[in-house]
């Protein structure tokens, strides 16, 4: 005589609960053997128990419901071994997003703590190598609304394209724009990349000395910041080398109000 078990009791063996296992039998994925032909209840059988688990190892590698009747369906050896290699290349793809996407998280916790530890309005630090954006020229007349656009153009693009790019966005303001004070006159939208792309347009951020502040408070008073950099960069014996490369420290992400934005400037400088 077969043993027997209901929808209860299977839930209470597989840590299903019963509605998963009424779904189930619903979609024809795991039904039960037996039906009593006097009440019309349904029993699972001994066998089935195997079935069951066969079922939740392909469910936790990835496949769905459908995915898992049809294999079910037509199940041998070969079907088997290429079921699981094209999981395993799956789970491969996804781990890698996974570390992309731990990447990106830490770097946008560095650069929010390392805000919060500064005291001195300005600094002069050390890039120890080279970096590398993926970059967006900014459009005539090359304003905050034009940066806007070339941001989002750029995240399309990056996207599309798989570049390996951290949750950071910025802009930079040519040298000879520096030099005549036209502060809010973007040249190119840039995302921080974790290696060089292997295509699209890219650009090198050199290593050497960069002169760095916070700006915070509305963007529109900018240029007091960027005045009051430069005179510390001429007072301190430097000439600037490259142009103003702009990140968002505080945005929409960390905070509701636009007055509590802050901007990240770093120029490169050198002895005059």
């Amino acid at each position: 005589m077969n043993t027997k078990f209901t929808v209860g009791e299977i839930a209470k063996l597989s840590g299903l609960s019963k509605q998963t296992l009424i779904y189930y039998d619903k979609e024809d994925v795991f039904k039960p053997k037996l039906v009593d032909s006097n009440n019309n209840y349904r029993y699972y059988t001994a066998d089935q128990i195997e079935v069951l688990d066969s079922i939740l190892i392909l469910k936790e590698i990835g496949l769905s419901l459908k995915e898992i009747k049809d294999f079910m369906n037509h199940r041998n050896s070969d079907n088997a071994i290429t079921l699981l290699k094209n999981q395993q290349k799956e789970i491969k793809q996804k781990i890698k997003q996974l570390s992309l996407i731990e990447n990106r998280l830490n770097y946008k916790l560095r650069t929010l703590q390392e805000f919060d530890r500064v005291n001195e309005r300005v600094q002069i630090t050390t890039l120890e190598k080279t970096e590398y954006f993926a970059i967006e020229p900014v459009t005539t007349p090359n304003g905050l609304l034009e940066v806007d656009l070339a941001i989002k153009r750029l995240l399309t693009k990056a996207n599309n394209n798989n570049y390996p790019y951290y949750y950071q966005i910025g802009d930079m303001v040519s040298k000879e724009n520096l030099l005549s004070g036209n502060f809010i006159c973007f040249e190119f939208a840039f995302l921080p990349l974790q290696i060089a792309p292997e295509k699209g347009t890219y650009h090198k951020k050199a290593k050497g000395t960069y002169a760095k502040c916070y700006h915070q408070g509305p963007y529109k008073n900018i240029t007091d910041t960027y005045q009051f950099l430069l005179d510390y960069i001429k007072k301190e014996g430097y000439q600037i080398a490259s142009p103003a490369y702009e990140y968002c420290i505080l945005d929409s992400l960390t905070t509701k109000k636009s007055e509590d934005y802050v901007t990240e400037i770093q120029i490169k400088i050198e002895k005059i």
